[in-house]
């Protein structure tokens, strides 16, 4: 089941600058999946032990539509819901309200049902997405403030 990502954000009336906020943007949407990507290979995921990949995972992270116009950016992006799984070191055997009480992940339990090593999380989306999503808002933040300073200036005149 594919998981969607929606990222909007609002632009200024007026910004006008060398490089437009819609220019940043796409440029910022097109980059996302390449970090995606290059967090997944870094994490080695689907690869060992690579009986167990069928790499549908990787071919999943896509962009699933871009749209811009003066006003407002909208970017969605597309990946299977397990990747969520995968980057947060859950799945099968993980269920709410069990209590933190999880006998599956623990050595001896392991080691007695030859289990082998536990799930640990690959954050191949969640650190990437976070830290990217702070510089878009930062970047829009000052390009906003940029502007906002701009119509004050000319109050006066």
């Amino acid at each position: 089941r594919p998981y969607f990502l929606r990222q909007s954000s609002k632009e200024s009336k007026h910004f006008n600058d060398d490089r437009s906020l819609q220019e940043y943007s796409k440029a910022w949407y097109e980059k996302m999946v390449k970090i995606w990507l290059d967090r997944y290979n870094d994490f080695e995921i689907g690869i060992h032990p690579p009986q167990n990949s069928t790499g549908d995972l990787r071919k999943s992270i896509t962009p699933a539509g871009y749209q811009a116009d003066a006003l407002e950016a909208e970017m969605r992006f597309k990946f299977l819901q397990y990747g969520i799984y995968v980057d947060l070191g859950t799945g099968k055997g993980y269920k709410r309200g069990n209590g933190g009480d999880l006998k599956f992940l623990g050595k001896d339990y392991r080691k007695e049902h030859n289990l082998g090593k536990a799930r640990e999380p690959r954050p191949w989306f969640s650190k990437s997405w976070y830290i990217s999503t702070q510089v878009i808002k930062d970047v829009y933040a000052r390009f906003v403030g940029d502007q906002f300073v701009g119509i004050m200036d000319n109050l006066g005149k």
